[in-house]
């Protein structure tokens, strides 16, 4: 019988067991959303997040395959819905999005996709967070050149 994922805990065990799995051997695999906050609900998606590792063929980002393994893979055990986050594209998107923007006149959000996941994500299976930290630094750095300009704006 499949049963839900019940809580934190539970879900980066999930995530950790996949991450052993050779078919994603090229892969960091984290664990984003409702479950990393620990706001989590019996009908919650679970949210996994792949990244890429660096001195891998960028021809797996999105893989049709990789994907059905797994929803495969969770859906032999559990109930919950899949939510498969691939953060390298949504680097890419991100990227371009800081070029193009300002182009055409419009401010960037710092609350994007990409930065409020890749600021959040628990890695399961890497020895640091160094997505996150750099996330992070870039947000503190655009809230810091936000509060500049407020100053200046007041004077």
């Amino acid at each position: 019988m499949l049963k839900f994922l019940q809580n934190r805990d539970e879900a980066i065990d999930l995530v950790h067991s996949l991450s052993e799995c050779p078919e994603l051997a090229d892969f960091k695999l984290g664990l984003a959303g409702s479950f990393v906050l620990g706001l989590n609900k019996k009908s919650s998606p679970i949210d996994i997040v792949l990244k890429l590792k660096e001195d891998k063929s960028s021809d797996m980002i999105g893989s049709f395959y990789i994907n059905g393994f797994i929803r495969k893979y969770l859906s032999d055990f559990y109930s919950n819905k899949v939510h498969i986050i691939w953060l390298d594209l949504l680097e890419k998107d991100e990227e371009f999005l800081l070029e193009y923007m300002p182009k055409v006149g419009v401010e960037m959000n710092p609350e994007s996709a990409y930065t409020n996941i890749a600021s959040s994500v628990k890695w399961v299976n890497d020895e640091g967070d160094s997505d996150s930290d750099r996330i992070a630094n870039a947000v503190t750095t655009w809230d810091e050149d936000e509060d500049s300009n407020a100053e200046e704006d007041d004077e």
